[in-house]
């Protein structure tokens, strides 16, 4: 069974540039609290807690949601990004200290609102 830490990378590379850039930012800032984090969901605070972010794996695919407009709207809002480079920085540490690493997968879609 696929990994939300093996998933998040497709989605990564399918998000606008701008919300890559602001969600790399927020990620940086230490904006993302990861509430729970494992392998089948992943649920993170973005900011002021105003963003929740859900990542969840269903189906060997990869359902999203934010709470922001543009996350309920259907994009892969730049919360998103933030949460997913949190989840990649997270498994990353993982992965070098000895737990293994994961790869990328293409099937994602958004959790339905």
């Amino acid at each position: 069974m696929a990994k939300v830490a093996e998933l998040v990378d497709a989605e990564l590379g399918r998000a606008a540039e701008t919300a890559l850039a602001t969600g790399d930012e927020l990620e940086r800032s230490g904006a993302v609290q990861l509430v729970r984090f494992g392998p089948l969901l992943v649920i993170a605070e973005v900011g002021d807690a105003s963003a929740r972010v859900e990542f969840r794996v269903a189906d060997d695919r990869l359902e999203w949601y934010c709470a922001c407009p543009e996350g309920r709207e259907g994009a892969f809002c730049a919360h998103c990004v933030a949460a997913a480079q949190s989840v990649r920085r997270r498994t990353d540490k993982k992965a070098s200290s000895g737990v293994s690493s994961v790869t990328a997968s293409e099937s994602t879609v958004r959790i339905a609102s």
